[in-house]
């Protein structure tokens, strides 16, 4: 799980957070919605320990992989090696991959889908595609905690509903525990347990989602009229959010 507790932290003069309480049990899956510049990446930076100067209490008890925004490669490394690069923690200094850490890798490529561009350079792929394989490289480090960085960001409408069902399915089956950052409330609705909205004002709230998540407190959150629709579909109900411009 994962357990926020009075968590404070300023850049600056600038007060991002200020007695922010949240848990996050696991196999569930957490949202993080919010302005541009609010913090949301600021924050998971935090749950990792990439940032100090916190007060408060941040408890991950369990190990945890990062999936940052999505971007190119320095390196024009082959699918495999990409999902390779996610056993480093695992291996002695100067060590080769052992036969096990290439059956995990196939492993995670399989799960995934992208066994067919193991030998493909990672930088020629699409952008769902791509993400994919940073999904794949997360998971090659074996953790129980996955934090992803606006998973579905430039990508097209396809390849977001690819990227959230894989998410839906790895805490379904996996029990993993699932946070991700994300400009869509709709993403949130679809596959979110619980959700965490981050006011330009420095307050949040949180909670379970679809109780999180309405018109009033979105309306608050994004500064612009906002309607929430409910439909009917395989015998299940989604949720659409549709922004009122003005």
């Amino acid at each position: 799980m994962i357990r926020v507790h009075q968590l404070g932290y300023a850049i600056g003069k600038r007060q991002l957070f200020s007695e922010l309480t949240f848990s996050l049990p696991a196999g569930s899956v957490g949202a993080i919605l919010g302005p541009n510049g609010r913090g949301k990446t600021t924050l998971l930076r935090l749950l990792l320990g990439l940032h100090k100067d916190a007060t408060g209490l941040i408890q991950l008890n369990a190990p945890a992989a990062y999936v940052p925004q999505l971007s190119g490669s320095l390196f024009n490394y082959s699918v495999e090696m990409m999902v390779m690069l996610g056993r480093v923690r695992h291996l002695p200094w100067y060590a080769s991959p052992s036969k096990r850490d290439h059956h995990i890798v196939a492993h995670c490529l399989e799960y995934l889908g992208l066994t067919h561009f193991a030998t493909q350079p990672f930088n020629r792929l699409s952008g769902g595609e791509k993400q994919m394989v940073m999904i794949a490289r997360a998971l090659a480090s074996e953790p129980e905690i996955l934090i992803l960085d606006e998973p579905t960001s430039a990508l097209d409408l396809t390849n977001q509903d690819s990227v959230l069902r894989t998410l839906r399915a790895l805490a379904t089956d996996r029990r993993m525990t699932i946070l991700f950052s994300s400009h869509y409330p709709q993403h949130a609705l679809h596959i979110a347990d619980r959700a965490l909205l981050l006011f330009a004002d420095g307050g949040y709230q949180y909670g379970d989602c679809r109780r999180v998540i309405t018109e009033e407190s979105l309306e608050t959150l994004y500064q612009i009229p906002v309607a929430l629709a409910s439909v009917i579909r395989d015998n299940r109900q989604t949720h659409g959010v549709t922004p009122i411009f003005s």
